[in-house]
């Protein structure tokens, strides 16, 4: 039985090549195919099973020079449009392009190709294996179809000087666009290229729930795919399905849409994705990332959303009957992206599990900045998640998990920052330091009472005749008497105790008064007045009276510093859980001081696992 069915399969397998190579293909020029559109009486013109050949004498009018680096079409202006007013069909028909004749190593002159054409009405091409289309104009619906494209022999493809694939540069397209291509027939050894570059595609539908695909492009078992420098705009839905393809080049593309759905599988080689700006979200759909490609992050931040996911809940509506059009309006794209996403688990794994897979991708590369923001993107989501969570199901630990993780980003981005860490710690230190400046503390020696002791200093010096050495060595009188009652101590001793205690401890008197006494013969150096400020001339009170409000404020900016300086100290102290057993502040600073301290505990805690983290890493 299964040897019976083998040889039926081989029949209609020999049977289908041989009806295709027997098939009797027509070729006009290109010339003699725009004269038939021109001359169809109909209002759609129909061609099957044909040849579009290039010919030199009489269609100069379709070879155009190309800059190959570039696909820019040159010398275009100088081509006269060529109008199209009916609807074009075609099928199994086959344009012969790409005979070029070389110029220059950068510049060649390309035979056989549509230029400069303006269509007015719908094209619809199917099963084409060759199409070069530069500098046109559709303003109706474009649609190429080539389901059965790999059924074309071989052989008849070659013996025609056909560059196999289809060519899209600088066109317009202001109405819907379609290109499919799949090669059911995995034994064919067809190598399709598809390049579209320079494009703009313009289709705009303003009902809420519109289902219109307004761009597709669907390849399937392709050698290369280049879409690079195009321009979409449209509020229907795009699709981009570009599977089991060899090499996918996908730059510098703008996309201005309501619904964009970006697929990448079984990829044979290599993908390139850079550059693109995508103005809303993205569903991206994609097997693995390999260390060959090459996708730049920044073009997807904030808008990446799984296909997969999408395309499952998809199933899901349709399943319970809802309307599918509803899936592609505003209001469910939003709908989708701030609720469905977060509270349903399916969904939330394979949104996640999308963004892992750049994760893992970017880390294999050793790009840790990069991973780093990949995985900044994959906590928002989870901490999305938990808020979620909490709402479904109020607890302490529900809310305490949510409320850390947003504590994690903003003061360490979620450990992959340490410095941020420390930049907030010095933010709450200079905070709390601010406040203990407020409030009088142990570590100041005159207390609230410093600033009015430097007016009173001042008063008395200006008030007597004494100079200011002595109004400072009269201050210091009680520390001073201190150490002269130790001074008599050491002198009474005489003999009754070892002459080493007595010739120790007057050096060290010295020692302890010698800072007073070199203040004290500074001051006097410098001293202005020589009597009372009211008995100073008129003519010296005016520059006197300057020097004094200049030393005094001086004093009065050195006490202040103190101040701070030792409220900065004491924030210091306390935030790095050091202390000295007495805080040495009263009142309300002190439960501050113990706050402040839980705080610093944390954040340092914070800062060594972000660090280590880092290290690790």
């Amino acid at each position: 039985m299964k040897q019976l069915l083998l040889s039926f399969a081989l029949l209609f397998s020999v049977l289908s090549f041989s009806q295709e190579l027997s098939l009797d293909y027509k070729e006009y020029s290109y010339s003699q195919f725009f004269k038939m559109i021109e001359e169809e009486k109909d209002s759609v013109f129909k061609l099957n099973n044909a040849l579009i050949i290039y010919n030199k004498k009489t269609d100069q009018r379709f070879s155009y020079t190309l800059n190959i680096n570039t696909n820019e079409v040159l010398d275009i202006d100088s081509v006269s449009t060529i109008s199209v007013n009916k609807h074009v069909k075609l099928n199994n028909v086959h344009f012969q392009n790409r005979y070029a004749e070389r110029v220059n190593e950068n510049v060649s002159v390309v035979n056989g190709g549509l230029t400069k054409i303006h269509f007015t009405k719908g094209v619809e091409i199917r099963k084409s294996a060759s199409l070069s289309i530069y500098n046109c104009i559709f303003d109706s619906t474009f649609v190429s179809t080539n389901f059965d494209v790999c059924k074309v022999s071989t052989d008849f493809i070659r013996s025609k000087n056909l560059f196999l694939g289809f060519q899209i540069h600088y066109t317009i397209f202001n109405d819907q666009f379609v290109l499919t291509k799949n090669c059911v027939d995995k034994n064919s050894t067809l190598n399709f290229d598809v390049e579209i570059s320079n494009s703009t595609f313009n289709s705009l539908n303003n009902s809420e729930y519109s289902v219109l695909q307004n761009f597709i492009l669907f390849i399937q078992e392709n050698r290369r795919i280049y879409f690079n420098n195009n321009t979409i705009h449209t509020n229907g839905e795009v699709l981009l399905s570009l599977n089991n393809t060899s090499d996918i080049t996908f730059n510098k593309n703008e996309f201005s849409f309501r619904n964009i759905f970006l697929s990448i599988t079984d990829q044979k080689n290599s993908s390139e994705i850079l550059d693109n700006v995508f103005h809303d979200e993205v569903s991206f759909k994609i097997d693995e990332l390999k260390s060959q490609d090459q996708i730049d992050w920044s073009q997807f931040k904030d808008k990446l959303v799984s296909g997969t996911a999408k395309s499952n809940l998809r199933t899901s509506l349709r399943e319970k009957g809802v309307e599918i059009p509803y899936l592609y309006s505003k209001k469910f794209n939003t709908l989708y992206k701030d609720s469905i996403r977060f509270h349903n688990k399916t969904v939330y794994g394979n949104e996640v599990g999308l963004i892992g897979t750049f994760y893992n991708y970017y880390k294999s590369k050793y790009n840790t900045e990069v991973a780093n923001e990949v995985y900044l993107e994959l906590k928002d989501f989870e901490t999305k998640r938990f808020e979620v969570l909490h709402q479904q199901n109020p607890s302490f630990k529900t809310y305490f998990t949510w409320k850390v993780n947003q504590f994690l980003k903003v003061f360490s981005a979620y450990g992959t920052e340490p410095a941020r860490a420390i930049i907030f710690s010095l933010y709450v230190i200079l905070l709390f330091a601010f406040i203990y400046l407020l409030f009088p503390n142990s570590w100041d020696s005159h207390g609230r009472k410093r600033i009015m002791d430097r007016y009173a200093f001042f008063f008395t010096y200006m008030n007597k005749k004494s100079g200011i050495h002595e109004v400072y060595l009269e201050n210091q009188k009680e520390d001073l008497l201190e150490f002269d009652e130790f001074k008599t101590l050491v002198k009474q001793q005489g003999k009754t105790v070892p002459k080493f205690f007595t010739a120790t401890a007057l050096p060290l008197y010295k020692w302890a008064i010698s800072g007073t006494h070199l203040s004290a013969n500074f001051l006097k150096r410098i001293d202005i007045m020589k009597g009372t400020w009211q008995d100073l001339p008129k003519h010296k009170r005016v520059w006197k009276s300057t020097l004094l409000i200049g030393a005094f404020v001086i004093a009065i900016i050195y006490d202040i510093t103190i101040k701070m300086l030792n409220a900065l100290m004491l924030s210091i102290n306390t935030f790095t859980t050091l202390g000295f057993g007495e805080i040495p502040i009263k009142g309300l600073p002190r439960y501050l001081a113990i706050i402040q301290g839980f705080i610093g505990w944390f954040m340092l805690t914070i800062f060594s696992v972000s660090l280590i983290s880092q290290l690790l890493n």
